[in-house]
């Protein structure tokens, strides 16, 4: 059997020289262009003490962790293919994402390509528990983003009830003195031309033509394009028509067109509408990049096939015989079945009462560990009292009426390092939530009591608690599984699955079950592994 493809080496046992680079961001809310030199400061700090050398810098600015949409965060990602660096260093783990789905593609992904992740200022110790920390840290994280986008998304809908703008306006108005909409006279004449011009039988080609020609901008001062102007088009903002969200108001804004005009417009698009294009229905397999094949080792690769019925079918399929056919000769593996038996497995097996409380009792004392560093906050604090000092001295000057021609500029530099420091501050002490091992315990309960045949519950399941899992076909048609959980150390479970009828546990009566076949589970004391 090929070995458990999980990454063992602890940071101790790293060779001499271990070559890095230094991933850095910062979201457009509330933070600013600064906290980058921060995150890299802390992060070369940390490479220094450990006797790491920084081969590469990637930064995103303004750019937010929800999103993967992130363009040297992409090219981080697609350069860890190259070997160049065997580690990727950030200032926390909200850094990397804000998102658990793209967390847990991207970090497997560098771990495909040989590349661990660190962070210099949150430690995730080696081994299961971190593993278990790691998610909890992450679930805060979108947590907070959530709740973040929540309180925004609130304040704009009590604008939106208002008819206030809520976000960028569209070309042939402007926000008025009291924030509600009022009419552009140049960008509103532009608009009516387009209009009439494609209800009088202008093509769009012909309307983007005529407009770039007459230099004429869109709302963002950029030339017309097709994708430009049919959003114009179809913009019912033009006719005083109010829409956010669920909040629809007739008259909540100035029309600059007729409703007469605007809808000759609409029928003409419809017209003109060629047939759609058949949206290609995507299917997301769970188990990527935690299934193999257990004879080869390979990883097994979703896919799907057609029948001559045209019922689509989807499975798993060692990547070795996706190659070649004569490579490798491990039978395909239904998805939804396969699926949902991993998951009821780990929910079995993998979650029990013991488990539960030892998990939670090791994450909490590591974060109490992690909480109890104040070393951050306490700097932050120094600087901010050195700064209120010396901004104190050039008050006292001023008042004595002792100033030069930069004293002004140095005010108003230290009044700007002072909000910082503030900001900083106040973030730091409001950014660790309190996590107590009941806490932890009720998330992990919350694995166990969710709906088994929920894709998102599947999915949270598998990528929080599965290492990874093995399958062998054996004689007979049945097939062998070799689990990894994420809980504790050397927590391995081998099943059978074989056309037997009856279910065997250790310590355990006999029973009979009946699912797609009959299972023999062959389970003894965690961490001995029965074959």
């Amino acid at each position: 059997m090929p070995p458990i493809p999980y990454n063992t080496l602890s940071t101790e046992a790293l060779s001499e020289y271990f070559p890095v680079v230094i991933y850095a961001r910062y979201s457009s809310q509330g933070q600013r262009e600064e906290s980058i030199e921060g995150q890299l400061r802390e992060c070369r700090a940390f490479a220094e003490r450990n006797g790491w050398t920084i081969v590469g810098e990637y930064i995103d600015r303004a750019l937010s962790g929800k999103t993967d949409k992130r363009d040297d965060f992409q090219r981080m990602i697609k350069d860890s293919e190259k070997g160049h660096f065997r580690g990727v260093l950030m200032y926390t783990l909200d850094r990397f994402a804000r998102n658990r789905y793209d967390s847990a593609m991207y970090k497997a992904r560098l771990k495909k390509n040989g590349v661990r992740v660190f962070y210099a200022k949150q430690s995730i110790p080696d081994g299961p528990e971190g593993i278990i920390l790691e998610s909890v840290l992450e679930g805060y994280a979108e947590y907070y983003s959530e709740n973040l986008s929540r309180n925004v998304r609130r304040g704009m809908m009590e604008n939106a009830l208002q008819c206030k703008t809520t976000g960028g306006l569209c070309l042939g108005y402007r926000k008025a003195k009291d924030d509600t909409w009022e009419i552009e006279p140049v960008g509103a004449k532009v608009v009516q031309e387009i209009f009439q011009l494609y209800a009088d039988g202008t093509s769009a080609t012909q309307v983007i033509a005529y407009c770039n020609e007459k230099g004429y901008k869109t709302a963002r001062g950029k030339a017309f394009t097709r994708n430009s102007l049919h959003t114009i088009l179809r913009n019912r903002k033009y006719i005083g028509i109010y829409e956010y969200e669920d909040v629809c108001v007739e008259g909540g804004i100035p029309a600059i067109i007729s409703t007469e005009l605007f809808d000759r417009v609409q029928a003409r698009l419809k017209h003109n509408y060629s047939a759609r294009a058949k949206a290609k229905a995507t299917t997301d397999y769970l188990l990527t990049t935690k299934v193999f094949c257990g004879h080869c080792g390979s990883p097994m690769i979703g896919e799907s096939g057609t029948s001559r019925h045209g019922t689509t079918y989807h499975y798993y399929k060692c990547a070795c015989r996706k190659r070649s056919a004569n490579a490798c000769q491990k039978k395909t593996e239904k998805k939804e079945w396969l699926e949902a038996f991993v998951v009821r497995t780990i929910v079995e097996k993998a979650l029990t009462d013991d488990n539960i409380d030892e998990i939670s009792t090791n994450a909490a004392a590591l974060y109490e560990k992690e909480c109890a560093d104040t070393r951050l906050l306490v700097s932050l604090e120094q600087s901010l009292g050195d700064t209120t000092t010396r901004l104190k001295n050039i008050l006292d000057l001023m008042e004595q009426g002792i100033a030069t021609a930069s004293t002004k500029d140095r005010l108003l530099e230290l009044e700007e390092r002072k909000q910082d420091l503030e900001c900083k501050i106040d973030r730091e002490r409001r950014k660790k939530p309190t996590l107590t091992k009941e806490r932890i315990a009720h998330w992990l309960m919350s694995f166990r009591d969710g709906d088994v045949n929920d894709p998102e519950h599947q999915q949270r399941v598998i990528d929080t608690l599965l290492n990874s899992v093995y399958i062998y076909d054996t004689d007979g048609g049945g097939r062998r599984f070799v689990f990894t959980f994420n809980l504790s150390k050397n927590h391995t479970a081998t099943l059978t699955l074989s056309d037997i009828s009856d279910i065997v546990c250790s310590g355990v009566p006999e029973k009979q079950i009946s699912h797609l076949g009959y299972l023999l589970f062959l389970l003894t004391r965690r961490g001995t592994r029965i074959v």
